[in-house]
């Protein structure tokens, strides 16, 4: 074989390998259909935003007011409960001690004050006449003597100082009766103003007290703030909760009327009006829309949070929150995410009247 046709016929392989590489990597790839068709827009002119749908009253975070264990939990997923019902009980053992100690000190209080309002006793006033009546008895005595020793005294029979013994015993028996006499004065006044206000205040300390250890065990039971549906139970019988923020035991809301909140992107803002229609469509389905009703604006923009992936997506996009009602009840769930689409009202070629076409003076095509 010739030599020098090796090389040619090596570069003719090698020209026809790099053909035939070339032919397979270049061809078209096929389109890919995704797993779910994204909803598109039922109105010509329309403003888009990412919705989720909550309650009527929006979601209610239930959390325990102070740590302890749960005692019981009052509901499960899906009751249907009413202001006020109880929804969990933490443990009350040592709070109701603490009461029983403030009840007794409330009769200790009342007793006190039923003392001093009963005053005098009825049993403390005779022996309290008796001692006047002995003092007035020993002064008379003494008076007594003392006029017969003056006598005496007087006839040079005993000497002065007799005289003023005597005096000396009436003045001190006359003392001892203003004594006996003032201590029954006051026994039958009764108590003191004073003493009567102090024990009432007491009273009413105790009774305070004991309120406050009636709400202390009332806090203890965590009930529902409106009418409403449990929607989520975090909490179990034995557990111990703490009440940092954050923490949610319980979730609940109205669901009688579910809303959507709507995300409105700030460069929307200045096309968008209050009250516009609109549809929604639920992720996952493109094909059943929603109807939507205007129901307020939250007038806060915030961050926008609920991001759609989307290669001209900004996150530092802020939006306003519009909420709609989703009319009826369809067969949706809160926090089911939903492509919302607002009317702004120019209709499309195919919904909006003919153009009626004006008649003409002195044209009439059935006429020749």
């Amino acid at each position: 074989m010739n030599r020098s046709l090796i090389l040619p016929a090596i570069s003719m392989i090698a020209l026809t390998f790099m053909g035939w590489h070339l032919v397979k990597t270049h061809q078209p790839v096929p389109a890919v259909q995704p797993p779910v068709m994204p909803a598109r827009s039922p109105y010509l002119a329309t403003i888009a935003g990412a919705g989720i749908i909550e309650p009527r009253s929006e979601n209610i975070h239930v959390a325990a007011p102070v740590p302890g264990t749960v005692a019981e939990v009052n509901v499960k997923v899906g009751d249907l409960v009413e202001k006020g019902d109880p929804l969990f009980r933490l443990d009350d053992r040592s709070q109701k001690a603490e009461l029983e100690v403030q009840r007794a000190n409330v009769q200790l209080a009342g007793a006190q004050l039923g003392r001093w309002k009963s005053m005098p006793r009825q049993e403390d006033i005779p022996p309290s006449e008796a001692r006047v009546a002995r003092a007035n008895a020993e002064l008379q005595a003494r008076r007594d003597d003392w006029t017969r020793t003056s006598e005496l005294v007087a006839k040079k029979v005993l000497p002065d100082q007799d005289l003023i013994q005597k005096r000396l015993s009436m003045e001190a028996a006359e003392a001892e009766l203003a004594l006996a006499e003032a201590e029954d004065a006051r026994l039958k006044a009764g108590a003191w103003a004073n003493e009567i206000q102090i024990a009432a205040a007491e009273l009413t300390r105790a009774e305070q007290a004991g309120k406050q250890a009636e709400v202390e065990i009332d806090r203890l039971v965590v009930r529902s703030p409106i009418r409403g549906t449990i929607l989520k139970v975090n909490v179990r019988p034995g557990e111990y909760v703490g009440a940092q923020p954050g923490l949610t035991l319980i979730v609940m809301g109205d669901i009688e009327q579910l809303h959507v909140r709507v995300d409105i992107d700030e460069q929307d803002l200045t096309r968008f009006r209050p009250g516009l229609p609109g549809k929604g469509f639920v992720r996952g389905n493109a094909e059943d829309s929603l109807a939507l009703d205007f129901v307020r604006i939250e007038p806060f923009a915030e961050p926008k949070k609920s991001l759609t992936n989307s290669g001209n997506e900004r996150v530092d996009t802020r939006v306003l929150q519009v909420i709609y009602a989703l009319r009826g009840k369809p067969e949706v769930y809160v926090g089911q995410q939903i492509d919302v689409f607002l009317d702004l009202k120019l209709e499309s070629p195919e919904s909006a009247e003919p153009v009626k076409t004006p008649e003409v003076v002195g044209l009439n095509p059935q006429k020749t």
